[in-house]
């Protein structure tokens, strides 16, 4: 039942969301997403509630949206359109939710968790905090506004995550502007209380002084990661450096359909909203979620974890761009956000 995977409470004017799903890593399913919509639009009328806090159970904060589900919902139902209508409508009202939002990354935020978070005002980051956005690995693509705050960071670096699903650390996350404040884990709990308490946020000048593979790259990633994505593989297949070479054996591996998109995304995203990206993604999600690769990928990741997918085209030199630009023309009802 969805109440034992997200709690709702109220305590001294915060609302406070639980997500309680720790064995599938709090994975965002629709009836999570429908509940924690319906409570946020009433929340945001109740004067009796200050704030919201947003926080979870085990070693992950939300891995992502439950893609298993959708996976099983195919030829059976509409999940696969309903579960990103509500989603993204979830997203949106998070941004535009008037009252303070905290998230705790005190672990895994990913996907669809990021798209839980982000978009509040405050984010708290640990040094156990890891942030990716995965989706190029199952025949997907950044969403939940990945197309937003990815093409809004530094020059590369957006596109860098987007393409690869590498992990930030909480280095990275401060670096970027993803994460709004950083505390050791063995205080994150007084750090949950005091905001319950009074709505204030520790506001000690702490940073993670950690090892940052993006930091150490930096140059690298903003003179590879322009283009499109043959461009940008064949740069990689020319970089005498290790961390260049590792990365062009990491693309490969990656679906370059969702390669392809994920970069004709981002660029066109740079210039929009929020609520024009997520329209752009709705759209696109229906025709990504509805080719073999998607079924594909999430099977071989995540499913029978053989990790040996079966793309089509099965290169990215087979990509066929026509085919690319069509995926973005809408062909379903807006969501009018």
């Amino acid at each position: 039942m969805t109440e034992n995977f997200i709690n709702f409470s109220i305590k001294q004017k915060t609302g406070i969301i639980k997500l309680k799903r720790p064995e599938a890593l709090n994975a965002l399913n629709y009836n999570m997403a429908s509940n924690f919509l319906n409570t946020l639009m009433k929340w945001k009328v109740n004067k009796k509630i200050d704030r919201v806090l947003l926080c979870s159970e085990g070693k992950s904060l939300c891995a992502g949206g439950d893609v298993k589900s959708l996976y099983f919902s195919s030829g059976k139902n509409d999940l696969k359109k309903k579960f990103f209508q509500k989603e993204y409508l979830l997203n949106n009202t998070i941004n535009e939710f008037n009252k303070d939002y905290l998230s705790i990354w005190d672990g895994i935020v990913m996907g669809g968790g990021v798209g839980l978070s982000i978009y509040g005002k405050y984010r708290i980051v640990s040094e156990k905090g890891r942030f990716a956005m995965p989706e190029t690995a199952i025949g997907f693509f950044p969403d939940v506004g990945g197309s937003y705050f990815l093409s809004k960071l530094s020059k590369g670096v957006g596109l860098y995550l987007g393409l690869t699903g590498k992990t930030c650390n909480a280095r990275d996350m401060m670096d970027f502007g993803l994460a709004t404040h950083y505390l050791p884990s063995n205080w994150i709990s007084n750090a949950k209380k005091e905001y319950i308490q009074t709505g204030k946020i520790n506001e000690s000048k702490n940073y993670p002084e950690m090892y940052s593979d993006i930091s150490e790259n930096k140059n690298l990633i903003e003179d590879i990661f322009q283009g499109n994505i043959k461009e940008i593989v064949d740069k990689l297949k020319k970089c005498k450096v290790e961390f260049g070479q590792k990365l062009y054996i990491h693309l490969l591996r990656r679906c370059p359909m969702s390669l392809a998109v994920t970069t004709n995304l981002l660029k066109i995203a740079k210039s929009k909203t929020l609520k024009e990206c997520l329209e752009i993604e709705f759209q696109l999600s229906q025709q990504m979620v509805n080719r073999d690769d998607f079924n594909n990928g999430v099977n071989s990741v995540l499913i029978s974890k053989n990790h040996q997918p079966k793309w089509n085209p099965s290169t990215i030199d087979q990509i066929n761009y026509d085919e690319v630009n069509k995926m973005f023309i809408p062909k379903i009802e807006k969501l009018y956000l």
